[in-house]
């Protein structure tokens, strides 16, 4: 496996950063940005998102792998499917900023999840590290670089996560510009945004108890049997109990129907603070 950059991928890179120096739009320091990182680590996948406050991700970059789908990795994602996303609940939730690895941020049972294999598993997409920059404003920018399965394993060596966490300065200078000179999405998307959250606050909450509600999203998310009952201080069998009467009461039969349960919820939301499951023929 290859571990060390040739002078091809180091004189790539120099290049990208001569570009970027010379370049006048965000746009275009961000397109160079992420053809130089994917050289220096052989990333074949990678995108730049910006998360307004109260509005839906805007997905300016990309560059998706042959088996990755254009309505599923940027049109679902933006229209709800973020929500789940690890490295943006590590930002909303957390407060986290800097370099991450999908396996620092996300859940101990992600892998089982609908999110795992719509947009890692399907698309043969073997790691991601993402940069994560949070504005005064709240803004948060976001930029990944992923690498396919079939090469090398797809995971990321030791030396390679460690010449991306050296990029850092650099990708915070730029990620900061950008939020700096982002000019908000208009009220329309704000309120979009606010749906998107009020929808997954709410979802279940006219059929479940408030603890069933709690457990219902730390499933979606990826958390296990196990660190759900950690994190609410709870026996296994108490959350085993838990989830089957969410099952029951939502008459589905898996982690998998819940998550397009939500989305095609989503889909009705009127924007109130009601459960979007109300707006559902069920």
């Amino acid at each position: 496996m290859k571990t060390i950059s040739t002078d091809s991928d180091l004189t790539l890179w120099h290049q990208c950063v001569a570009n970027m120096l010379d370049s006048e739009s965000d746009s275009q320091r961000i397109y160079e940005l992420l053809r130089g990182a994917e050289s220096l680590v052989r990333g074949n996948s990678s995108m730049a998102i910006i998360y307004p406050t109260d509005g839906p991700p805007q997905i300016t970059h990309h560059r998706l792998l042959a088996n990755e789908r254009l309505s599923t990795q940027v049109d679902r994602y933006i229209e709800g499917a973020y929500l789940f996303d690890p490295f943006y609940r590590a930002a909303v939730d957390d407060n986290r900023e800097g370099f991450y690895l999908l396996r620092e941020v996300a859940p101990d049972a992600f892998g089982q999840t609908e999110y795992f294999r719509r947009y890692y598993r399907e698309a043969n997409l073997g790691d991601e590290a993402c940069f994560l920059v949070r504005g005064a404003d709240g803004v948060i920018a976001s930029l990944s670089i992923g690498r396919a399965s079939d090469l090398g394993g797809g995971r990321f060596s030791p030396l390679e996560v460690s010449r991306l966490k050296s990029l850092l300065p650099v990708v915070e200078n730029i990620l900061r510009k950008w939020i700096h000179n982002h000019n908000g999405c208009g009220a329309q998307l704000e309120s979009f945004g606010n749906r998107l959250e009020s929808a997954l606050n709410n979802f279940g909450r006219s059929l479940l108890t408030n603890r069933e509600c709690e457990v219902l999203h730390m499933t979606m998310r990826g958390h296990s049997i196990k660190s759900m009952a950690e994190k609410l201080d709870a026996s296994v069998d108490t959350i085993k109990t838990h989830r089957k009467h969410i099952y029951s009461k939502l008459d589905v039969t898996s982690q998998s129907e819940l998550f397009y349960l939500f989305i095609s919820a989503l889909r009705h939301h009127s924007g109130t603070d009601l459960d979007p499951l109300t707006s559902l023929e069920r």
